[in-house]
């Protein structure tokens, strides 16, 4: 026989709306009511959510935060908004930090999700990463609730697992016609490891600038490459590169740096743009895309305190970038 909320209600003199509330771990209930209807549902059998019978018992509520890097301005400032959120909701965050290595990074997701059945477990898992294989994720999510907040999150369509992201391939678009409409047509895609954002922006560089070129000779260069021999910067500004687009602000100040020190200033000589919309590309005075770091880092969470409290419907959110151009790049003068 299946037991209904009215039964539990019936049982402990409360409301159904109340025992309702309870169940669903909400903190506007009393420590006393919660641990009345924990108490009751469980001797009449009726499923207690994680998040109910953690606060029935007092124990902390725990979020647990995966992140590919947290030395990385994005990754900071959305793991920044990701704490003050959960603060919001009562919720302590335990991360873990990968450090841009993907055995680290699969091992804190086991990790975390293993730590759900002590009592200072995590409830539910906050990851801010496309780097973990689709099947981990997965597999973590049949377990506790999951969000993902990346540039894979389209990978994890049909999974059932909530997800956040950006339109960064219209930010991207956005970006590359300013710079055309300045002149900048023959431009080179700088590019930061293997990271689905940088493919992704990466593509679209090259898609926009084979309808800009006369030519379908495409720039790229890899800033590792770039760090290790700055005077590969002079190479492309004598093949006709005006603007320098870095897959994200961490890269372009990379590239600052290198070609300074290659005796090149970059942006007297030639534009470099960012990705990202960082604190970086204020203090740097870059033409950048912004993404809405903070609104990204709070929702991921959200989305996982939601699951908590019973929502069962599937959430995919993209969320817009914005162009915020700057005092430079600097115009192409016109010939002639």
């Amino acid at each position: 026989m299946t037991v209904t909320l009215a039964q539990v209600a019936r049982a402990t003199g409360l409301s159904r709306s109340l025992v309702s509330l309870a169940l669903r771990g909400d903190d506007g209930v009393s420590a006393p009511c919660r641990e009345r209807v924990v108490r009751a549902a469980d001797e009449l059998g009726l499923p207690v959510g994680a998040l109910a019978r953690r606060r029935a018992s007092g124990e902390p509520l725990v979020i647990g935060v995966l992140v590919t890097d947290a030395a990385h301005p994005f990754h900071a400032e959305v793991l920044a908004s990701a704490r003050e959120t959960a603060a919001t909701f009562g919720f302590a965050v335990r991360v873990v930090d990968a450090g841009r290595d993907d055995a680290r990074l699969a091992a804190g997701l086991e990790a975390l999700v293993a730590s759900a059945g002590t009592a200072d477990g995590v409830l539910g898992v906050a990851v801010v990463s496309s780097r973990l294989p689709r099947a981990r994720v997965v597999s973590a999510a049949r377990r506790v609730p999951v969000a993902v907040l990346g540039s894979g999150a389209g990978l994890l369509a049909g999974t059932g697992i909530d997800t956040v992201s950006v339109d960064e391939e219209s930010g991207m678009r956005e970006l590359l016609l300013y710079l055309a409409s300045l002149g900048h047509v023959r431009t080179c895609f700088v590019a930061e490891s293997a990271f689905p954002s940088t493919t992704r922006r990466g593509r679209v560089h090259a898609e926009v600038s084979g309808r800009l070129q006369a030519t379908a000779d495409l720039c790229t260069a890899d800033i590792d490459v770039l760090v290790a021999e700055p005077g590969r910067v002079q190479s492309f500004l004598d093949d006709g590169v005006t603007a320098f687009v870095a897959a994200n602000d961490a890269t372009a100040g990379r590239l600052l740096a290198a070609a300074r020190a290659a005796g090149t200033d970059l942006p007297e000589v030639a534009a470099v743009t960012g990705f990202d919309g960082t604190a970086l590309a204020e203090r740097l005075d870059l033409t950048t895309v912004e993404q809405p770091c903070r609104r990204m880092g709070a929702r991921v969470v959200e989305l996982v305190v939601e699951r908590l409290r019973g929502r069962r419907v599937v959430r995919h959110e993209v969320l817009p970038t914005v162009l915020v151009p700057r005092c430079r790049p600097r115009s192409v003068p016109s010939e002639g």
